[in-house]
């Protein structure tokens, strides 16, 4: 059952299917708590507009680094302190996100190859990941994880009670402007990998599943890393019997089974503790 797995491209993209879980399946819980949904899809835009960008001025390189540009010029935006006292935050994102997808398709109009660009940017496919692509997510996830779980009680602090965090001298924009950047160094190496649609998916559906299913807080950090490797391995296995399938949209797809499956238990959870 497992012989697919003598393929040199299976492997890589089993490797790059849990790395994608485990780190946007984690960050994942902090988005939908935190509301942030529209915040990584505008992240992921502006990785994409950078892509646009390098494949326009130099087409022959990888556009890797453009994504990295593109979602830090974005965290630093929204983690602007002034940000929000002219412009409601939310108007802000939007806006930002609705210029970034404007810049991405006018160059990749103006590209001669901008038709396939933009949909192996909007899909991907983990099963044509490079060994250098997986150490690239593999080190950025290693430095964002050390990060996240060194200093867990300060990003869960400023993130679900920043005013009381305030009180007691915790720096709130500090620990923001790391979670921002982080998010979108994960939203840039995700969409190389996988695509921009796996990376809303999974950086929205595992938490997502996790928190509807009625998990507390940090059980539900586990179970979405979870939740997101099964999907991405579940979605790889497919992808290899059906050859004729994607493999990001059977990822989502396993994705949005296991937010069903969630709202199943979370459903049946209140109705054997009613006060739940």
């Amino acid at each position: 059952m497992l012989v697919f797995l003598h393929d040199t491209f299976m492997q890589l993209g089993l490797m790059a299917s849990v790395l994608i879980g485990v780190s946007c399946g984690y960050l994942s819980v902090y988005v939908v708590l935190k509301r942030l949904v529209f915040l990584a899809v505008a992240l992921a835009q502006f990785a994409s507009a950078g892509i646009a960008v390098s494949l326009l001025v130099l087409p022959h390189n990888d556009p890797i680094f453009a994504a990295f540009a593109g979602v830090m010029l974005g965290s630093v935006f929204f983690s602007w302190p002034a940000l929000g006292r002219y412009l409601p935050r939310e108007n802000a994102i939007g806006t930002a996100y609705a210029l970034a997808s404007a810049v991405g398709v006018i160059l990749m109009a103006t590209n001669a190859s901008g038709e396939a660009h933009l949909l192996t940017l909007l899909y991907g496919d983990v099963l044509t990941v490079q060994m250098n692509e997986l150490w690239i997510m593999a080190g950025i996830m290693l430095v964002t994880g050390i990060i996240f779980l060194c200093f867990a009680k300060e990003f869960l602090f400023s993130s679900f009670d920043a005013e009381m965090a305030r009180t007691v001298g915790v720096h709130v924009k500090l620990w923001e402007v790391l979670f921002n950047i982080s998010l979108g160094l994960i939203i840039a190496m995700t969409i190389r990998l996988g695509g921009m649609m796996l990376a809303f998916a999974m950086l929205v559906l595992p938490g997502y599943a996790a928190l509807i299913a009625g998990s507390r807080i940090r059980p539900a950090f586990i179970w979405a890393c979870i939740l997101a490797v099964i999907s991405g391995v579940v979605g790889l296995c497919l992808s290899f019997k059906y050859d004729n399938l994607p493999n990001s949209a059977l990822t989502i797809a396993c994705l949005g089974i296991c937010v069903l499956i969630g709202a199943l238990v979370g459903m049946l959870k209140r109705l054997v503790v009613p006060n739940r």
